[in-house]
């Protein structure tokens, strides 16, 4: 990989971490598989709760919308993920964080573009499906506006979350292990961004609340755009309140990492 005329070590990473996934050509048909069974299971559930309540819609939500929407929001979680702490503590425990120093490349971006690549292969492989799956069960045409919001709102949520998995990734600096704090986020962003149930079914000053908050965008809110359960004004508020959530964790992600990098120790030495 050559960027005017010198090899990018960047996209000589991105271009490692590829290779090193297509490794382990079983995990993404898990990956693929494990998506489709949660889906289902969640499909199962509200179901359920449909059947027993002998409603056909709960707060204007019928069971067939619960069923996109549970396929759509199978098919974002592709794209959100915690690939960046776990690429930072691996990097930790090997000593890569030291090595990275002793190379004319930027750390955090050697793990983004490490990290990056498994992203890729997951959106390809696990999203497109669950997706196709979605639109089949919407049954109308998405507009081309559409397609542009979703695409704008999941590039946003992309950045917080990486933004989010460096800073919880900058804990193993200091502890090392930090599973128990990847799967604790992990759980707190699938919740409080509309991975359990859709945030509408939340009481009107907790759903206000947590609209204010940078997990909406990662999985509600495109799910919400490619639906029409949100208008116009509220997917332009919804932009705006999360990129001054991604500026303001661009700040303390830089600020956090100047500190850190000054006392950087390796387990793998």
């Amino acid at each position: 990989m050559q960027f005017a005329g010198r090899p990018n070590p960047y996209l000589a990473m991105f271009v490692i971490g590829l290779k090193n996934t297509l490794a382990y050509k079983a995990d993404f048909l898990m990956t693929l598989v494990s998506r489709f069974v949660q889906a289902a299971l969640l499909i199962f559930v509200w179901t359920a709760i449909y059947h027993f309540t002998k409603t056909s819609s709960i707060l204007g939500i019928t069971l067939p919308t619960m069923y996109i929407y549970f396929f759509l929001v199978y098919a974002f979680r592709s794209v959100i993920n915690m690939g960046m702490s776990e690429t930072m503590q691996q990097d930790i425990l090997e000593g890569g964080v030291a090595a990275a120093y002793t190379r004319p490349i930027r750390y955090p971006l050697q793990a983004f573009m490490s990290s990056f690549s498994d992203d890729l292969l997951s959106m390809l492989i696990a999203m497109l499906p669950l997706l196709a799956i979605a639109y089949m069960l919407f049954g109308a045409p998405v507009s081309a506006i559409t397609v542009f919001l979703i695409t704008a709102e999941l590039l946003i949520g992309y950045a917080i979350a990486t933004l989010i998995g460096f800073l919880v990734g900058m804990l193993a600096v200091k502890i090392t292990y930090i599973w128990g704090i990847m799967n604790a986020s992990w759980s707190i962003i699938i919740l409080l961004g509309g991975g359990i149930l859709p945030l509408t079914l939340f009481p009107g000053i907790v759903l206000r609340m947590l609209m204010l908050t940078p997990f909406p965008i990662m999985l509600y809110v495109p799910a919400a755009t490619f639906l029409g359960i949100m208008n116009g004004s509220e997917i332009a508020s919804s932009i705006a309140v999360s990129l001054a959530w991604l500026a303001l964790l661009f700040i303390v992600a830089a600020i956090a990492w100047s500190r850190v990098r000054k006392n950087i120790t390796s387990a793998g030495g």
